[in-house]
């Protein structure tokens, strides 16, 4: 049986502010980034993962595609509901969200299965070790953020560890090729790129009442370099053939997480501590 847990909660972030973390405004920008793209790249997965099922023959594949498929719909949402609070502070940021989706849209248009299942093998590969740095170092990403945003990213970081290797295990099962995955993995990560340069370049564009800081600092300042090199590691060694996407190293506070969740705590203000609306 699958091991994932599709969990519905209730973040209120329709009041969110752009910088929702003063404290490290380029943060703050960067995981607005991350929900703008995290609509489109969601919503991608779900396609390409109910396209897959039409190819899987082994039940716990299937089980496992499916309860990965819940999630990634769950994420959406939730990140939808952000974007739509930071569009109804500026409108124009509709646009950044619009052409999102239209370039998954022809991304999905464009090419067949087996680079769908790439893309998604080889992306959802990266952010394990990418997201354990962040979760490592929560206290000082979060810690000063408003509670419902902040612990937004914590649970959708939290839950890209839980099935770190879900669509790397339908890729493997339905094409099975570690060298097509490879031979595409510059086109994927060159398309995540230059999605996430658009929005950040038209963050600057519409909005402008943010510190100075908030578009050039790098956000991650606050972390140790021995840190972040040993991320950029994982992130390169994610996309070797003999990567195992199991038995990665996971952040610590992935079982604390869980312990949150599982004894009814309330995971929509885990982390943060500025309450959203407040002056």
């Amino acid at each position: 049986m699958s091991n994932l847990v599709v969990r519905q909660i209730d973040f209120d972030v329709d009041q969110a502010k752009f910088i929702w973390n003063p404290d490290n405004p380029s943060f703050s920008v960067l995981m607005n980034q991350i929900t703008f793209f995290v609509v489109g790249f969601e919503k991608y997965m779900c396609r390409v993962m109910r396209d897959a099922e039409a190819h899987i023959t082994d039940a716990a594949v299937m089980e496992e595609a499916r309860a990965f498929r819940m999630q990634e719909a769950i994420h959406a949402q939730k990140h939808m509901r952000h974007a739509r609070a930071l569009i109804a502070q500026y409108p124009a940021l509709q646009g950044v969200l619009d052409k999102v989706l239209a370039s998954y849209d022809d991304v999905y248009s464009t090419h067949p299965l087996e680079y769908h299942l790439a893309y998604a093998g080889g992306l959802e590969a990266i952010f394990t070790p990418f997201f354990k740095m962040i979760l490592d170092h929560r206290v000082a990403l979060f810690e000063e953020g408003e509670a419902q945003v902040a612990s937004l990213f914590v649970w959708h970081f939290c839950e890209e560890i839980e099935h770190r290797s879900s669509a790397y295990d339908v890729y493997n099962h339905v094409v099975g090729s570690h060298w097509y995955r490879i031979r595409n993995t510059g086109a994927f990560q060159k398309h995540t790129r230059d999605l996430f340069d658009m929005i950040k370049n038209e963050f600057e564009l519409v909005v402008k009442d943010v510190p100075k800081n908030a578009y050039s600092d790098n956000p991650f300042a606050r972390i140790p370099i021995r840190a972040q090199l040993r991320s950029a590691v994982g992130v390169l060694a994610s996309q070797f053939p003999w990567h195992d996407s199991v038995n990665q190293p996971l952040p610590d506070y992935y079982g604390e997480w869980l312990g949150h969740w599982e004894s009814g705590a309330d995971v929509s203000q885990v982390v943060g501590k500025v309450t959203l609306g407040a002056q």
